[in-house]
């Protein structure tokens, strides 16, 4: 029985979510678009993608393709005995539930359940970070300043999608909820020196926390419990929040200050070294 997670290779900007379909030249050349099962990913990308930049992958939840799938031997060389996905028809995009980089990517089958958050949430990727996360609240209310005066959003941590939080600060207090799932861990790093591990999770006889502050110009990251498959959590601001507000550390010069740290440090530096939001951002 195949599972019902396939995925699609492709550079960053080929595949338009905004678009109702998305068809591969593939298609007309050979009569279906080239799909591949997780397990299968890295050897695609190996014979086709090595040499691209910025090579992304479109995780499809099959449930929701219009098309028809086959599995079927791959038209091209390929070192693997395992039949291959492949999509006979435009493939509608809303069957498409995330798009990472491939860097980011686990190689790990996906679960019914976890493609079902993600097809009930249509989560998108927050520039820097790659966290998976979705607008829920912006205040029409302005500060002077011309910024809400409040902001809300829905996010996600998972290993299989990798998606965490790299150490990052911002200039206002931030609060921080957990709503669904499996615990996950946030970690703060003080302006004092002083870390702290805040389990975030619905145990409160395991000492977890439903809500947690985090003071603004505290350093923070957050990930899901190892042995977690997603976290769902929420994160209000009051100021809302606005690109120039965050700040993403420098990982090595983080490591040098807050050395008890530095495993969890590089493990989260996801940023690639960008330490700002785009110019506009949530503006």
């Amino acid at each position: 029985m195949h599972s019902n997670a396939i995925f699609i290779l492709c550079t960053e900007s080929e595949i338009d979510l905004n678009l109702p379909h998305y068809s591969a030249l593939s298609l007309e050349s050979e009569g279906y678009i080239h799909a591949c099962c997780a397990s299968q990913v890295g050897v695609v990308y190996q014979q086709f993608f090595s040499s691209h930049s910025q090579v992304c992958v479109a995780v499809i939840d099959a449930r929701l393709v219009t098309a028809e799938i086959k599995y079927e031997a791959p038209s091209e060389s390929i070192d693997d005995d395992n039949l291959f996905p492949h999509i006979y028809g435009k493939l509608n995009t809303n069957a498409i539930v995330d798009i990472l980089e491939y860097q980011h990517f686990s190689h790990q089958d996906l679960s019914d359940r976890l493609l079902d958050v993600l097809a009930h949430y249509r989560f998108s990727r927050l520039p820097v970070e790659g966290t998976l996360y979705k607008s829920t609240w912006r205040a029409s209310t302005e500060l002077s300043s011309h910024k809400p005066v409040g902001t809300a959003m829905i996010g996600m941590y998972c290993h299989a999608l990798r998606s965490v939080s790299c150490f990052h600060r911002l200039s206002h207090d931030e609060v921080w909820h957990f709503y669904a799932g499996d615990a996950f861990n946030l970690y703060l790093l003080y302006p004092d020196g002083q870390v702290e591990t805040v389990v975030m999770g619905a145990d409160f006889a395991a000492g977890q926390h439903l809500q947690y502050l985090i003071p603004a110009g505290v350093w923070q990251a957050g990930e899901i419990v190892q042995s977690g498959e997603y976290a769902i959590f929420g994160c209000t601001m009051a100021p809302g929040f606005t690109g120039d507000c965050f700040e993403a550390a420098d990982h090595d010069l983080l490591k040098a200050q807050y050395s008890s740290m530095s495993e969890v440090i590089e493990r989260l530096a996801v940023n690639d070294g960008e330490v700002t939001m785009p110019d506009g951002f949530a503006t």
